[in-house]
C-alpha cells in the first residue's frame, strides 16, 4: 500500500512539473516574439530537480511557472513575470521581462552556485541574465533596467557577480549590473 502511495505521489508531482512546463511554453508562444527566449545551453545554477547541469528552456520555467506573479505597465506594453522555485523562494527566483510592442525578451535568474554544488565557497548570490534579443547588457532597454532594480530591491538581492548570455550565444561576467 505504501509502496502504491508513493508511485501516486511521484507521478502527480511529475505530471504537474510537465503541465506547468507545457503551460509556461504556450504562454511565450502566445506572446508571438520574434524567436526563442532561451539559447540552447546547459548551466548549473542549482536550480533543476535532477542536480545535474540543464538547459535553460528545462531551469527558467521551475522559476516563473509555480509561484509567480504578472505585472503590465500601464499602457499594456511590457509585462513583468516573477517567481520563485517552490520550496525555495529566498534563493531561486526568476525575473522574465518582455517588451509586447517590439516582441523581446529578458531573462533574469538568481542562484547561489555556478558549474557545480561546492558547500565549500558556501551559497552566494549570483545574477543571470540572458536575452536570445541583445547582444550586449549595455544595450538592455531602460524600461527593463527600471523593472529589474526595483525586483532587486522587492526580494532583498545583493548579488556578488553578474552573468550575461547574449545573443550571439556568449557568456561573459559583467561589472555590477545596475
Amino acid at each position: 500500500m505504501k509502496k502504491l502511495l508513493v508511485i501516486i505521489v511521484l507521478s502527480l508531482f511529475f505530471s504537474s512539473k510537465a503541465f506547468s512546463n507545457e503551460k509556461f511554453s504556450n504562454w511565450i508562444k502566445s506572446l508571438e516574439l520574434k524567436k526563442s527566449i532561451f539559447q540552447d545551453n546547459k548551466f548549473y545554477m542549482g536550480v533543476s530537480y535532477t542536480g545535474e547541469p540543464d538547459y535553460l528552456k528545462n531551469i527558467f520555467p521551475i522559476l516563473v511557472s509555480f509561484i509567480y506573479d504578472e505585472v503590465y505597465s500601464d499602457d499594456k506594453r511590457y509585462i513583468v513575470r516573477s517567481g520563485c522555485k517552490p520550496r525555495d523562494c529566498v534563493g531561486n527566483v526568476g525575473l522574465l521581462w518582455v517588451d509586447l510592442k517590439e516582441k523581446v525578451a529578458i531573462g533574469v535568474i538568481n542562484h547561489s552556485w555556478w558549474d557545480n554544488l561546492d558547500f565549500n565557497t558556501g551559497s552566494i548570490s549570483q545574477i543571470f541574465i540572458f536575452s536570445n534579443f541583445h547582444e550586449n547588457h549595455l544595450d538592455l532597454p531602460n524600461e527593463f533596467k527600471v523593472s529589474y532594480l526595483k525586483w532587486l530591491k522587492e526580494n532583498e538581492i545583493a548579488p556578488s557577480k553578474y552573468r550575461f548570455l547574449n545573443s550571439k550565444n556568449t557568456l561573459k561576467e559583467i561589472d555590477n549590473f545596475k
